[in-house]
């Protein structure tokens, strides 16, 4: 099985292929689970490639993936699944969406266009497709309706995908993701690491001033249920998977408040004041709080049971 990891450097990247490593095989052309024997890992950023059983090779290809060059080494050999996971994120698609598409989109594209033998694909899609006035409750079947260039891409990316699988040139899937906690090191001025760093920051022995009123609804899952999503979603057998090859990771809805109590049971030595902020707060507030899948369960697909394996689940893998 040759398989490909883009975005393989970054936060939930690195993740996934040390899951991939550990597990040793994922669900081949065959249907049954053959062993990995080749992993292409490729970012923007320095890829750092893990040590491997034998029988198993690493290739590190570093490089933009709105260069074709690029593509056409990535796509230089016939693969069997890819794990699609690159993106420019909303503040930089939103201030140049044609650099985004070329990014967000167009690569997508180039891996359907090598591809051969119907490999299958996992896009790690996102939360950001569904806007507009939305219920407390969105389920896999909501029409999207993206209300920004980043939301934009990935409804297209689920599309292309679904419509490539029509036609019997892939087989793709796409995982809705909610909010992603914890991601690693030092605060980044985006609403979703503001949300993060209310646990992070106390973890690591810093104070913050959430930017939140302490009863605020924020769906969330750990990398860990990320990660183990991606791969169920991967190795299920298509017949089960809903018609548009779509569907959303679960979240665990949880308040400010439980967040910060959660991070204190942890032995957290920070402390979280409330400092609402009322444009961090719409945009919050603009999200749905529940985040729900009825296809999920039947993939072995599921949210994180509580706050606190959140916690457990960055700490286990903060160093990775």
């Amino acid at each position: 099985m040759r398989v490909i990891i883009t975005g393989a450097a970054g936060f939930l990247g690195r993740r996934l292929v040390h899951a991939l490593v550990e597990k040793g095989a994922i669900v081949g052309p065959s249907g049954r689970a053959e062993p990995i024997t080749e992993l292409v890992l490729t970012d923007i950023g320095p890829v750092s490639p893990p040590t491997v059983p034998e029988g198993c090779t690493v290739s590190a290809i570093q490089g933009d993936l709105s260069d074709p060059a690029i593509l056409a080494k990535v796509t230089e050999h016939p693969f069997d699944s890819v794990f699609h996971l690159a993106s420019q994120l909303t503040f930089h698609a939103e201030a140049d969406p044609d650099a985004a598409w070329a990014v967000n989109v167009a690569p997508l594209q180039a891996l359907i266009a090598a591809a051969k033998g119907c490999p299958r694909i996992v896009f790690a899609s996102s939360i950001a497709v569904f806007g507009g006035t939305l219920p407390t409750e969105v389920a896999d079947d909501l029409a999207p309706l993206p209300m920004t260039t980043y939301g934009t891409h990935k409804a297209v990316n689920e599309l292309i995908l679904a419509d490539a699988s029509r036609h019997g040139r892939i087989d793709g899937r796409s995982l809705r993701l909610p909010i992603v906690l914890i991601r690693p090191g030092v605060a980044q001025p985006v609403v979703s690491d503001k949300v993060a760093a209310i646990a992070r920051e106390p973890l690591e022995g810093r104070d913050f001033a959430a930017p939140l009123s302490a009863q605020t609804e924020v769906p969330v899952t750990s990398a860990g249920s990320v990660v183990a999503g991606l791969i169920a979603l991967h190795d299920a057998d298509p017949s089960r998977l809903p018609p548009k090859r779509a569907l959303n990771l679960p979240a665990l809805t949880i308040t400010v408040a439980e967040m910060a109590s959660s991070a204190a049971r942890a032995g957290a030595t920070g402390r979280v004041t409330i400092q609402p902020d009322a444009d961090m707060q719409a945009v919050v507030d603009g999200w749905p709080s529940h985040f729900t899948s009825r296809y999920a369960a039947g993939l072995g697909i599921a949210s994180d049971a509580n706050f606190d394996a959140v916690i457990a689940d960055y700490l286990a893998h903060r160093d990775l």
